[in-house]
């Protein structure tokens, strides 16, 4: 990409913070600590807030604002869930292919229990959704239905609880299941069967919170999408501005969308209006 960039006369400047931009006529001066940079359009393409560590410090909002741009309100994305939930019974498993929903939310997909509470992409999916104070459902098992397992526990109804849940579950959450409940299958009352499938298909987990924002792979939020042209992503206040990526108003489920709408509006914002 360098080698490109200098053979279009392009040039590349590592290691110098911007620290001011300011448009005086038709141009855009751009200052750092030594030096002034002058060009006639700006891209900014610096990334949300997320790991500021990586150099996403929120500079490019600051830019956007001083353009009169508005920025809507910024939020941990991508990002492991705090929970009120026994985290160290639980903490180290994995899930392959869970359900977690809240309301009409519903996702699929691989799920981890840590010592702060959830993550995995099927967490990270779901920070998107939630702030903290929600309750999510959990089904463990959403290849099975309810009518399924009580099948499943008649057909083993000889072996203990735990044994039986073994062959469906990692032994720990098994045995998480199991409390509380005697020790045989065949023990079980009917209320009793009917709680221990339920709660196995809708484990309630009560979210408290996100990691913070420079904790999370994503930002939630930026650069309002309605002063950006969609066509040509250059700002509908100021001629000659665009911006591409995250410091946009734009996130993405996991599984390689921000990377992809990063690279795609970055392309865009570069190569559409420029002879």
């Amino acid at each position: 990409m360098e080698k490109k960039i200098t053979e279009l006369g392009g040039q590349v400047a590592t290691q110098i913070e911007i620290v001011s931009v300011k448009k005086v006529d038709d141009q855009f001066v751009l200052k750092s600590a030594d030096q002034t940079f002058t060009c006639e359009k700006l891209i900014v393409t610096t990334g949300g807030k997320s790991y500021p560590s990586t150099g996403s410090t929120g500079f490019g909002h600051e830019i956007a604002r001083h353009f009169k741009h508005t920025i809507t309100d910024l939020e941990a994305a991508e990002s492991p869930l705090l929970t009120d939930f026994p985290h160290k019974a639980l903490q180290g498993i994995s899930l392959d292919d869970v359900t977690l929903s809240y309301g009409k939310h519903v996702i699929t997909h691989d799920l981890l229990f840590t010592h702060f509470g959830l993550s995995g992409p099927a967490a990270l999916r779901m920070s998107s959704l939630v702030k903290g104070g929600e309750v999510l459902s959990l089904d463990v098992l959403p290849q099975l239905s309810e009518k399924d397992l009580v099948t499943f526990l008649e057909e083993n109804r000889e072996k203990s609880l735990k044994n039986a849940l073994k062959t469906l579950l990692p032994e720990r959450l098994a045995e998480f299941f199991v409390q509380g409940y005697p020790e045989k299958v065949k023990q079980l009352t009917e209320k009793e069967r009917e709680q221990l499938v339920q709660s196995i298909k809708e484990l309630k987990i009560p979210v408290t919170g996100k990691m913070s924002l420079a904790k999370s792979f994503v930002t939630k939020g930026g650069v309002s999408l309605k002063e950006i042209n969609p066509k040509t992503l250059e700002s509908k206040l100021v001629p000659g501005l665009h911006f591409a990526g995250e410091v946009m108003d734009i996130n993405a489920h996991t599984g390689g969308f921000n990377i992809t709408s990063a690279l795609c509006t970055g392309w865009v914002a570069g190569s559409l209006h420029y002879d």
